[in-house]
């Protein structure tokens, strides 16, 4: 064999590897996704939520800040999943997730915790009073009209729940536990909580 049938050979056995090793990449690259986004809404999931919170507690102990977590629970998603099928309400959590990662920064995690549960981790947080502001902003955008694919419009709203780091706890469960809280009084009273 030639030298340069060796050279030809070889060229064919390295693209093949580069085509074997893209192919790994992609694979990796879609168990990555599947391991920390949610597979309905393409969100955060909580293995992905945990992660982000624990580095936003580490980036506030530096900078002397504070972030804050919202958690927010749709008001009338069972009656339309039920009314309308689990189909319309597959498509109402995915246009619900559009509209809450549309509705914050992109430095901001917006997760699904399973259901109709929402989670945000809010980074740098200067002032408790901002929360109000923005959660009143998620209801209005989440109060919108959503036009399900069998043409029918139907209309959720919110509640939503605060919890602020390290006023409210000091780790990720005790922040959402806070939040939990903060949000089932304002779903049974109606109004949101006020800082």
């Amino acid at each position: 064999m030639t030298a340069f049938e060796v050279l030809r050979r070889n060229q064919r056995k390295y693209s093949e590897l580069a085509s074997h090793v893209e192919v790994l990449l992609l694979e990796a690259e879609v168990l990555r996704s599947q391991a920390y986004r949610d597979h309905l809404t393409g969100l955060a999931n909580r293995a992905l939520l945990n992660d982000r919170c624990q580095l936003a507690m580490e980036r506030t102990k530096r900078s002397q800040t504070s972030f804050a977590i919202l958690m927010v629970d749709l008001n009338r998603f069972k009656e339309i999943n039920d009314n309308h099928g689990h189909a319309a309400g597959d498509y109402l959590l995915t246009v619900v997730a559009q509209r809450l990662a549309s509705a914050v920064r992109t430095i901001d995690t917006v997760a699904r915790l399973g259901g109709d549960e929402f989670v945000i981790v809010i980074d740098s947080v200067s002032e408790r009073s901002e929360l109000t502001r923005i959660g009143q902003k998620l209801i209005d955008r989440l109060s919108e009209r959503i036009t399900l694919e069998s043409g029918v419009d139907v209309s959720v709203g919110a509640s939503i729940g605060f919890a602020v780091y390290p006023d409210d706890g000091s780790t990720t469960s005790e922040l959402l536990e806070v939040a939990d809280q903060s949000m089932y009084q304002c779903k049974t009273s109606g109004l949101m909580p006020l800082f």
